[in-house]
């Protein structure tokens, strides 16, 4: 198993904590569910990313974001 991602301070991981709590409670205490919650979740946050950065100028962004798109494009 890798390492843990480093937290800076302790209410930083209080409050992931608690956040992971809320959301397994309100997975009715399954916690397969709410790793599904979070995944379907990062996958909705990925094509807004997606969307954004189609609707960024590649001139404003030095065609960065289109370069990326190009990539993203050809591992799909």
């Amino acid at each position: 198993m890798t390492e843990a991602a480093k937290i800076p301070n302790d209410d930083a991981r209080l409050e992931i904590d608690n956040a992971a709590d809320e959301l397994i409670a309100a997975s009715d205490g399954d916690a397969r569910a709410a790793v599904v919650a979070l995944l379907i979740a990062n996958k909705l946050q990925e094509h807004e990313l997606h969307l954004t950065r189609l609707a960024v100028s590649s001139g404003y962004s030095y065609q960065r974001h289109l370069a990326r798109v190009v990539e993203d494009a050809l591992q799909a």
